[in-house]
């Protein structure tokens, strides 16, 4: 599935589906969205199989393609916070996500309403005690071992060794997350996929459970196609910007900017 080829729907085609996902929409009572690089390129992090993903370039002999900003600089796009929106008013009830880029939680997306399956790059562990850190920063940009997932830093309630949470190749996903990333597909009636290839086991089974379980519909919305593409009931290929920004107008429904977001709360919290 490595550089695939991307195609690009003519936006009449692109709005006619939206239209169609809507009506899925008002139809479903349980709503997941499954997120995967789609949708942080326009934050500037590269995707995996894209023409010029990180695979893609591995497997071609090319240089890798870099992220074009510090860690910290990394902005939410418009359909990180897009879902936001869509998740404060029960449109979309949970987000399940491979990403491990931090953006959705930096959004504002409560903890509770996400499941990051591949871990999130922001956060790191004490396995001692329990707590659990969101760094405005990536935690594994300093650490000396690629394996035993230390990061160098303390626990500051028991000075217990710091893990990030980074599922590494070879290593098995967290079975707390993953399980309860299971039973919300189980209970959902539409998955909506966003940016993934679906390529990736054990993650590209959840959004395809609705639609296996004969109660609910899958929705893929993605450049490339997929292996999963014929269990859809509308693909959309565009950029998930685009998708959203199409679908917040026709819903009516705001969504603020980050840096909006950003200055709001700092004018609150200098009030």
């Amino acid at each position: 599935m490595n550089g695939v080829k991307e195609i690009f729907d003519p936006l009449e085609s692109v709005k006619e589906n939206v239209l169609e996902l809507i009506k899925l929409m008002n139809r479903s009572k349980h709503i997941i969205a499954f997120t995967g690089a789609g949708i942080s390129t326009s934050a500037g992090i590269p995707d995996y199989r894209g023409p010029n993903g990180v695979w893609t370039c591995r497997d071609q002999g090319r240089p890798l393609p870099k992220v074009d900003k510090p860690w910290n600089l990394l902005k939410p796009t418009y359909t990180h916070m897009s879902l936001v929106r869509l998740v404060q008013e029960g449109r979309i009830h949970h987000v399940i996500s491979q990403n491990i880029d931090g953006l959705h939680l930096h959004s504002g997306l409560p903890f509770d309403k996400l499941s990051e399956l591949h871990g999130n790059l922001n956060i790191e562990v004490c396995k001692k005690c329990g707590e659990k850190y969101f760094r405005p920063f990536n935690v594994i940009e300093e650490s000396t071992s690629k394996h035993n997932h230390l990061t160098g830093r303390y626990c500051d309630t028991c000075n217990g060794e710091l893990y990030d949470t980074i599922i590494r190749f070879g290593e098995s996903l967290n079975k707390t997350v993953l399980d309860r990333a299971f039973d919300l597909a189980y209970k959902s009636d539409l998955a909506i996929v966003l940016g993934s290839s679906l390529a990736v086991h054990p993650a590209c089974q959840l959004p395809l459970i609705p639609k296996q379980e004969n109660r609910g519909k899958l929705v893929i919305c993605n450049l490339q196609r997929t292996k999963k593409d014929t269990f859809a009931s509308v693909l959309i290929r565009a950029k998930t910007d685009t998708i959203f920004k199409i679908l917040m107008e026709e819903l009516k429904m705001e969504v603020k900017d980050f840096n909006q977001v950003l200055h709001e709360n700092n004018m609150k919290n200098n009030n």
